[in-house]
């Protein structure tokens, strides 16, 4: 029996993913368990693995699409199974048309074919008829069986040969009409002969290429990085986040000269263990502290109510070349400032290289994003739904200041606070921030 499969929600804020790269094709023999392709999110990149044993039947989505969560990315059959028969169900439920022993499919976004009754479909595919050329004379656009015969009736018979050789997966006639590739001269790899998507994409590739032609350097297109993948996927949670959110954001600057000196004190002591403490773990533990003693800023908007969540989950921004992404520390008011310091290490060095797990950037309750080695002093962070506030901190600077009613060189930094005033009032969420400016200004209260 045939099996689908399908795109994965890998976090609760996900509702799409770009396909990177299938590591297989149509007609490959898979093992349960067999990476069988890369799903690109705002988060991490992620091998998807095949659910069962089986035949690659299917593929329906490209390299490089985005596709909602839920969606069909493949179809995996039995050894034997009809091709035929799996590809005509499937086209069927991603028209949202109802198989004959499925009242109620679910539909796919994923795919172009025109709406068509069963009969329609059945007669294109057994003659290897591509449905948008077909002029639908049925209810809402609908192509009957009918105007498919009307269509075989004014092109005229198509011979058994050139039905083998049009013989070919959607995916596989997709990309035929995007690279200007004739199907009927293809040799299909697959299944009984079966035209798949290397075939078309091998055609393609020996094509002889069009000569560009020059021009002005001045009348050239700009360059236009494409908003996809893992840029897209941000773009989009972070216009959700200022539209679904009533943010706002707190500045205030803090001494830092003492939580500069403990680290520094810190260090000395744990260099035989080859520990080394940087402000963005200090500052970790600082939160973490600060949340326990004020838990409306640990919590979750829901259609329920506020949710004010049980532990303590810190997420770290970690900036990539085209973005970034947020691993979580878990249970930091728990954890002791090495343990923390190892984690944030181990996960900035593996996010760099794509390494991160789904898990690992999954149950964040508050997230840390520390600019202050870009040399920025203050900004506005953008909340991670669904989180309801985000810490920003900048730079640590040496300036004269007031202290002790003389005017001195102390270090000082600057903290932003962006929170959801939906779920917190400004009083709770400035007291908050304040807890954290005591521990930074007096952190050995951190080794209490």
């Amino acid at each position: 029996m045939a099996v689908e499969l399908r795109m994965l929600q890998m976090d609760q804020t996900m509702t799409k993913g770009k396909i990177g790269k299938w590591l297989v094709k149509e007609g490959d023999t898979v093992t349960e368990g067999q990476p069988l392709l890369e799903i690109e999110t705002d988060k991490v990149v992620h091998e998807q693995e095949s659910p069962t044993d089986g035949v690659i039947a299917q593929i329906l989505a490209e390299e490089g699409t985005n596709v909602p969560v839920n969606s069909i990315l493949a179809v995996i059959g039995a050894p034997g199974e009809d091709v035929a028969r799996i590809e005509a169900d499937t086209v069927l439920e991603q028209q949202g048309q109802a198989k004959p022993e499925e009242p109620k499919p679910t539909p796919s976004p994923i795919g172009d074919t025109p709406k068509a009754s069963p009969a329609a479909h059945q007669l294109a595919e057994k003659l290897a008829i591509d449905l948008t050329e077909v002029t639908a004379s049925g209810p809402g656009g609908r192509i009957l069986e009918g105007d498919v015969q009307r269509y075989i009736d004014l092109r005229g018979p198509v011979s058994s040969v050139e039905t083998a050789r049009l013989k070919a997966s959607p995916l596989a006639r997709r990309l035929a009409k995007e690279h200007g590739v004739d199907l009927s001269a293809i040799v299909g790899s697959g299944p009984d002969g079966r035209i798949v998507r290397d075939d078309v994409l091998q055609v393609a590739s020996t094509a002889p290429e069009i000569p560009a032609i020059e021009t002005p350097a001045l009348q050239q297109a700009a360059e236009v990085i494409p908003m996809d993948g893992i840029r897209g996927i941000i773009a989009e949670r972070m216009t959700l986040s200022t539209q679904t959110n009533a943010s706002v954001t707190l500045h205030t600057e803090v001494d830092a000269t003492a939580f500069v000196e403990l680290r520094g004190m810190l260090n000395d002591k744990l260099q035989a263990r080859e520990v080394s403490l940087t402000y963005t773990d200090l500052l970790v533990k600082v939160v973490a502290n600060a949340l326990r003693e004020h838990p409306r800023l640990n919590a979750t908007l829901t259609d329920e109510g506020i949710h004010l969540l049980p532990e303590i989950n810190i997420g770290v921004a970690v900036a990539l070349e085209d973005g970034l992404v947020v691993p979580v520390v878990r249970n930091a008011d728990r954890e002791r400032l090495s343990e923390i310091s190892g984690q944030v290490k181990n996960f900035a060095e593996r996010a760099r290289s794509n390494q991160l797990t789904p898990g690992e950037l999954q149950g964040g309750t508050f997230t840390i994003t520390n600019l202050g080695n870009f040399g920025i002093d203050a900004f506005t962070p953008i909340i991670n739904p669904p989180e309801s506030a985000i810490l920003g901190v900048g730079r640590i600077l040496k300036k004269p200041v007031v202290h002790e009613d003389e005017i001195v060189i102390r270090s000082m930094l600057t903290l932003s606070l962006t929170f959801d005033h939906r779920v917190i009032d400004g009083a709770p969420a400035a007291q908050f921030l304040q807890t954290v400016s005591d521990y930074i200004q007096d952190p050995y209260l951190l080794l209490v």
